[in-house]
């Protein structure tokens, strides 16, 4: 489920202006959407090849967004690789994600395609010779950047900017998944039954504890293959800092402490703000980043 097979296919590195390039590959995931099977990335050079930082963007970057501000965000002293997710800006294909989550099987093929073209960046990275790869997620890139630690020890540190944990509590108390509780009603289905089903959730994060990947733990419930709590026991703490804003509709903070008790009490930094409003801490973010990433603080 989470494994690519096959070697590094041919990708493209054309230069876009001064250290700037942009690197094209195909996605070790076929949805048969030629647009969304192409993957897209911005790569801010760096001369040594020492380290370099992908950055994840969240669901709110769909469309148009400039890459060079978004990079901001990756320290001066390291290069930075900016990745488009599935069905976003350049793999735009109009498709409504918030009410296509309402299906559990394409959410898993969602999140499933998203981490492996984030493993795949990794092994372009170190073909181009960078030597340290870390990782830095924003809202919805967050989860994909903890599933991609998690599978991928070769990314040795990383930020999770106003991430969250339990898809029980995201769906049920998240003022992003209106439309999907909506649907959810429409056909009957209550939080109870959530409940029910998630009241299996402990004996599967116990098989993780105990060492298998959440890919080879069979259950009949889907989102746990695609819940950042599943894949929070495979990463020390120390790899991890968490931004999160006091004040958040959309990431519940009880979501964010059950990840942070998840991931084993990692640094966490909260700023007094919202989910939206987050950017205008933008001084302060690359800040904690720049600190965390270079001098582990």
């Amino acid at each position: 489920m989470f494994r690519i097979k096959g070697k590094l296919p041919s990708y493209r590195k054309k230069r876009f202006r001064e250290n700037l390039f942009k690197i094209n590959f195909k996605s070790p995931v076929n949805t048969f959407n030629e647009k969304n099977d192409r993957v897209h990335c911005l790569l801010k050079d760096s001369k040594t090849k020492e380290k370099v930082c992908i950055l994840v963007h969240g669901l709110g970057m769909r469309i148009g967004s400039k890459w060079d501000e978004a990079l901001l965000y990756i320290p001066e002293e390291m290069g930075g690789c900016l990745i488009d997710l599935p069905y976003h800006r350049h793999r735009e294909t109009h498709k409504d994600l918030l009410s296509a989550f309402y299906d559990g099987i394409f959410s898993l093929n969602f999140f499933r395609q998203g981490t492996l073209d984030i493993i795949r960046t990794v092994d372009i990275l170190k073909d181009i010779g960078y030597k340290e790869v870390y990782i830095v997620g924003i809202s919805l890139g967050s989860f994909f950047s903890l599933m991609a630690m998690a599978l991928d020890e070769r990314i040795k540190k990383g930020v999770l900017l106003l991430c969250g944990g339990d898809e029980g509590i995201i769906t049920w108390k998240s003022l992003a998944a209106v439309k999907i509780r909506k649907q959810h009603k429409k056909e009957g289905k209550g939080y109870a039954q959530c409940l029910k089903c998630r009241s299996f959730f402990p004996d599967f994060l116990e098989s993780v504890k105990n060492g298998h990947t959440p890919d080879e733990i069979k259950s009949d419930v889907i989102c746990f293959y695609f819940d950042p709590l599943s894949f929070a026991p495979l990463i020390e703490s120390e790899r991890i800092l968490m931004i999160n804003a006091l004040f958040d509709l959309f990431i519940p903070r009880e979501s964010t402490i059950k990840l942070y008790k998840a991931l084993g009490k990692p640094l966490i930094k909260w700023l007094p703000t919202g989910h939206l409003s987050l950017p205008l801490f933008k001084n302060k973010i690359i800040s904690y980043i720049r600190s965390f990433l270079l001098y582990n603080q």
